[in-house]
């Protein structure tokens, strides 16, 4: 690959021949030596070598005032005249014929920059030590950009390094530059054309060229990295009737000052009040408030020139040569300002709070399933299979046989299998306040009714990552799926969710005996209800039991949904448990200790949680019943609560006296173990948290096994807390956990939460965004609901905690769990955690590296997975320039930052900057290949970003060969089709896209063999690309949908109907009816709706018609406004050629609702007001909508 310093010079650069004819040229045109002309010689003083004596070229724009219009003599004078350093100053102005409006294109426009570029060359020859000044108008600055852009790419030639050793500064005068993205750019050049030679030009975004689009932005991108002299961009302002109007009425702004502004580091920015054509006027050129002006500007450049010649400094000081490249910048790069992330209104809430789903018309169709089934189709379940959260029944539960009775006639199987499967799944819920017996019920339930279910599973329901483990779980049970193949959480979720909607009841012919019985799912501690939508299946042969805080469960919630609200149980019941749990029973326990036992639990009010607790201090204690009732008497502490629990609080006053008894006597280090234990996640608290398994890695965190094991045991005989022995796992009540935290000083619960952060974060293994190292995931998995549940307490104190210092271990690891839910699949999820990670390093001014520019990578990373292309610019700005601001310190340059340039460049992809974006890429492998000893992996991602920014530019040989080059390098060190990692899915996706637009061309050419030969390829490698996806992915990752996709394409384009329309039913099944997904199901759901009425049929174009406006629904939903009388299928009549055409808008993002980037880059404050792109009377066509760029 030719790299920046070696491109060799295009057409416009070669020596011309006098003698041809350009058919551009008017007849009689000069020759090319005097469109660059000498105008006037202006001498301040006597001539004297050591004085400065410069040129000052004038580029007009196109069909704009002439340069003598411009009182360029007057203001130069005025400029110099106090200057005794000044000698002279010689005034060129550059006149090519321009083609005639009619005849106007960029192509042939910026071929004029190409002769400037000669011209220049020839005036530095002629006079090498003569320092040069540029002012450009207008579209003429972009003429001078590809000029010097030229002298640049072959600065190996003396005579463009004269060029180059002479530019001293430049003023631009209302030059466009580059806008919020690369067809902006064009539309925004389109306009200052149309204003200034009332040229006919497409102002229709979806309508331009993407050459042009390329050529325009590629300009302004490669002169960015060359901007090294002085500049001032001036720009138009809002209208001032002070000023006087000299050619007619004012115009509307046409360059304002993101379109003018370069980003270069010596660039100044001047706002004035006057019209495009009027910014030629030098003479106004000035802003009174500031004093900057043009002729202040001009004074400068000739003082620092003056100063340079006395110093007998070059010019330039050699830096724009670039001969030397910086090993930190090796493109010279401009800097971008880098700005405080805005807040936005969702930043901060609870983690459950994460899920959004696609609100769709009950009339539409949904993503459909024929993958999943065909998937189960093969497989057989293991039945009986029975996952509870307790292994044998209770021998202590004492009562609720009505409760029994009742949820029997609501969960047991139906006798009818006709009934159940018109009703769906039967839902019974447990409700009442915390403590009141409700899980013990549902475990009792479980174990009493074994023999009525095929299959029970037990799903702790309070907390987003613990449901989402143990409901993914489900096919590993079933043996669907091996504990090795179960990599894809999504995955597992879908299989679980149909298996469940899809099993039906098997009745024996030869009786009424079912020999298939229904599942039954058990939803514990489900007291948001939000969570669990997602989770319950709506059809299918089954039951599901909840138990919830929340009375809505009941009967508000779900169709179908029965319950009851538990009550205490009554002082007989209560009093039998009580008996039960010390083990007083039978004759030897005498009248007074039974009627001592019933006033225990009238105390109580009976709390069957206040009765485990009062046994166990009874037994600690080794009191009789009555012993108990007399120390329960006379303590003040009863007192005290008992006169100040209200009526409304009985319940909780039970519990709390209950809890502060069996509080009473622990020792010191129970006391802190049941502290530490109350911040961690209620379910499933493992043992090995507090125990250091790697003896090698001592900290002060983890505890002693000898010191943990008698405070266990100590909790576990005051029956505070529960153990499951073989799985070594803890377990202690929500309530329980409530008042422990609740009877610490406000510094003893941020000291404890501390204690328990560090001890999660000691066992956590660290993630990296580019290995997606799946080896962690297990363990990570078991500890993520503790990073759940220390994100939602910390939210909970924070306003109490914000005297106290911020550990930074916090935000480490809240950044932690963002990267290992960006790696399983729930990028969105993770979001929150990075926010609140975010808002705690600026809480506690923390900002050493490398903490927080990985935060602001994973959050850039984030935005890009869920198609947040404001959030993935901003974080990957403050990303770079915290990296390069560290590299600097070195001198050096490093993998974190050569990542970094690539993550810039695919922010600028997402908001289809392509040309800046390939800048950023070619960086990224710059740094790569300068570094010792790197692993050809870490190519991986930036080669084959840049390969798809080569493409999408319509550069496919480039494309081509990049790709390929890659995909041998990694052939060569992992093998083909290697499942080390889905970089090389990408590669191969890439690639079949750039063959396919290949395809297209030679079909264009009439080349209908290579065009053939191209879709072949193309096809074998996107199948190689889907099989190395699932490989490494799984079958339902967001990347599969994308190679689904693409496949459905292949067979549209081959005829093949029914395999069409199964792969784009199985990404549509992918996207589902997750918000950040709307673009890409949009544009499916549209294909397979065009597809299916070109299949023909009454039934296949009624059934395409509602998958069609399933599109358009969600095309307005992402902000898109059409009129439905505008929606004209004439651009999809032919879709063996339309989706080829197409396909390049795989990496263009919806211009909707879309902030104006160049601020972002510039380090403005951002305004929170939207602009939308008005697209009312835009055709609708299915490359309108597509999927963000997921790189």
């Amino acid at each position: 690959m030719v790299s920046f310093f070696q491109r060799p010079r295009d057409e416009g650069n070669k020596d011309p021949d006098p003698d041809s004819n350009d058919t551009n040229s008017a007849p009689g045109r000069p020759s090319r030596s005097t469109s660059l002309s000498l105008s006037k010689t202006i001498s301040i003083s006597p001539h004297d070598t050591m004085k400065v004596e410069s040129s000052v070229i004038a580029v007009p724009g196109y069909c704009t005032p002439g340069a003598p219009e411009w009182g360029m003599k007057q203001e130069l004078q005025k400029a110099a005249i106090s200057l005794d350093s000044v000698s002279n100053l010689h005034m060129y102005i550059y006149s090519p014929d321009y083609v005639p409006p009619d005849e106007f294109s960029w192509e042939s426009f910026l071929k004029a920059g190409s002769d400037l570029a000669e011209d220049l060359a020839r005036l530095s020859d002629e006079f090498p030590h003569r320092p040069i000044i540029f002012i450009a108008h207008s579209l003429g600055g972009v003429l001078l950009k590809k000029a010097l852009l030229l002298a640049h790419e072959n600065v190996r030639d003396p005579r463009f390094k004269l060029v180059i050793h002479c530019l001293s500064g430049i003023l631009f005068l209302g030059t466009p530059h580059t806008s919020a993205s690369d067809k902006e750019t064009l539309l925004c050049h389109n306009q200052v054309l149309h204003s200034c030679a009332k040229i006919s030009v497409q102002k229709r975004a979806s309508k331009l060229s993407s050459q042009d689009a390329t050529k325009l932005a590629t300009l302004a991108a490669h002169f960015e990295e060359i901007a090294n002299v002085p500049i001032l961009s001036v720009f138009e302002c809002e209208e001032s009737h002070k000023i006087q109007k000299f050619f007619g009425t004012r115009k509307r702004i046409l360059v304002n000052q993101q379109l003018a502004t370069i980003s270069a580091n010596a660039e100044r920015l001047l706002g004035i009040h006057l019209s495009h054509l009027e910014l030629c006027k030098l003479e106004y050129i000035q802003d009174l408030s500031t004093g900057h002006s043009a002729r202040k500007f001009i004074r400068d450049l000739l003082e620092d020139l003056a100063t340079r010649k006395m110093q007998g400094r070059k010019h330039s000081d050699d830096e724009s040569l670039r001969s030397l490249p910086r090993p930190l910048n090796p493109l010279n790069l401009p800097n971008i300002p880098p700005m405080t992330p805005i807040p936005r209104a969702d930043s901060y809430g609870s983690a459950h709070q994460s899920s959004t789903r696609l609100a769709l018309r009950p009339n539409l169709p949904k993503p459909g399933k024929r993958s999943l089934q065909r998937f189960l189709a093969g497989k057989t379940p293991k039945l009986p299979c029975f996952t509870l959260s307790q292994p044998s029944i209770n021998p202590d539960f004492t009562g609720r046989v009505d409760c029994i009775r009742k949820m029997d006639e609501c969960l047991l199987p139906s006798a009818s299998e006709t009934e159940q499967l018109s009703t769906g799944p039967r839902i019974f819920a447990l409700c009442g306040m915390g403590g009141i017996g409700k899980t013990d019920l549902a475990v009792q339930y479980a174990h009493l009714r074994k023999d009525r279910f095929d299959a029970i599973f037990w799903l702790e329901a309070g907390g987003v990552s613990q449901l989402a483990s143990n409901f993914g779980q489900i096919p590993t049970d079933l043996q669907f799926e091996s504990a090795e193949e179960a990599q894809d959480l999504e995955l597992s979720i879908e299989i679980a969710k149909e298996w469940l909607a899809t099993t039906k009841v098997a009745h024996d012919q030869d009786s009424d005996v079912s020999s298939k019985r229904p599942w039954l799912l058990i939803f514990d501690n489900a007291d948001n209800l939000d969570i669990i939508v997602d989770y319950i299946p709506f059809t299918g042969c089954g039951s599901i039991l909840m138990t919830s805080r929340d009375p809505a469960a009941k009967t508000d919630t779900f169709e179908n949904s029965f319950g009851f609200d538990m009550e205490p149980l009554s002082q007989v019941e209560a009093a039998a448990l009580l008996r039960k749990l010390t083990r007083r029973q039978g004759d030897a326990l005498n009248q007074d200790e039974q009627d001592a036992s019933l006033t225990i639990a009238k105390n109580v009010d009976g709390l069957p949680l206040a009765m485990t607790q009062m046994a166990g201090f009874i037994r600690k204690k080794q009191l009789t019943m009555r012993e108990f009732v007399q120390l329960y008497n006379t303590d003040a502490r009863y007192v005290q609560l008992r006169e100040d629990a209200p009526p409304s609080q009985q319940y909780r006053y039970g519990l709390t006296l209950a809890t502060t008894w069996s509080f009473q006597g622990l020792s010191s280090t129970a006391r802190r173990l049941l502290e530490v234990l109350s911040f961690l996640n209620p379910d499933r608290i493992q043992e090995d948290i507090f125990l250091n398994p790697d003896k090698q890695n001592e900290t002060i965190w983890f505890w002693d096994a000898d010191m943990f094991v008698n405070a266990r045991s100590e909790l576990l005989n005051s029956s505070i807390i529960k153990r499951d022995m073989y799985n070594k796992e803890l377990w202690i009540h929500r309530l329980i956990q409530t008042e422990v935290r609740t009877g610490m000083d406000e510094q003893g619960r941020y000291d404890t939460f501390t204690e328990a952060v560090h001890l999660l974060n000691e066992r956590w293994m660290p993630g990296d965004l580019c290995s997606q190292a799946s080896q962690r995931w297990p363990l990570c998995e078991r500890l993520l609901p503790h990073l759940e549940r220390a994100y939602n307490l910390w939210l909970e104190y924070s306003k109490a905690w914000e005297s106290y210092p911020v550990d930074e271990v916090l935000p480490s690891l809240m950044n932690e769990a963002a990267v290992y839910l960006h790696e399983r699949g729930f990028s969105q999820e993770g979001k929150l955690y990075l926010k609140l990670s975010l808002k705690l390093c600026e809480r506690g001014s923390i900002t050493h590296e490398p903490l927080i520019s990985d935060m602001h990578l994973t959050m850039g990373a984030l935005c890009n997975e869920t198609n947040d292309a404001k959030g993935c610019l901003e974080h990957n700005i403050l990303c770079l320039a915290k990296r390069k601001e560290h590299a600097e310190q070195t001198g050096k340059p490093d993998l974190r930052l050569a990542f970094a340039h690539s993550q810039m460049g695919i922010a600028y992809m997402m908001i289809k900057k392509f040309a800046k974006a390939t800048e950023y890429f070619k960086q990224c492998d710059l740094m790569l290949k300068s570094l010792p000893n790197l692993d050809v992996d870490e190519f991986g991602f930036p080669v084959c970003n840049l390969g798809l920014a080569y493409w999408v530019q319509g550069e496919l040989e480039e494309a081509d060969k990049t790709l390929t080059d890659l995909l041998a390098q990694r052939e060569k060190r992992h093998g083909t089709l290697d499942r080390v990692s889905y970089k090389t899915g990408r590669v191969l996706q890439a690639l079949g896209n750039v063959r396919s637009s290949k395809a297209v061309e030679a079909a264009k050419r009439g080349d209908d063999q290579t065009a053939q030969r191209l879709y072949d390829e193309s096809f074998v490698i996107h199948t190689n690309c889907l099989a190395q996806y699932e490989s490494t992915l799984g079958k339902f990752n967001h990347r599969t949908a994308d190679a689904c996709h693409k496949l459905a394409e292949h067979h549209i384009r081959k005829g093949e109907d029914d395999v069409a329309q199964d792969y784009l039913d199985r990404a549509l099944g992918i996207w589902g009816d997750r918000s950040w997904f709307k673009n890409e199901s949009a544009r499916t759901s549209f294909l397979r709706g065009k597809h299916l009425q070109q299949m023909g049929g009454r039934e296949n174009f009624e059934n395409g018609s509602r998958w069609i406006q399933r599109a358009i629904v969600l095309r307005r939903e992402v902000g898109v406004i059409d009129d439905d009388k505008e929606l004209d299928t004439q651009d999809f009549d032919d879709l063996k050629l339309s989706y080829f055409e197409f396909i390049k808008s795989r990496a263009q993002m919806l211009a909707v609702q879309s902030y104006d980037y160049r601020v972002l880059e510039q380090g403005i404050q951002i305004s929170s007001r939207y602009k939308t792109e008005n697209n009312s009377k835009q055709q609708f066509r299915h490359g309108d909508i597509k999927p963000a760029w997921n790189l």
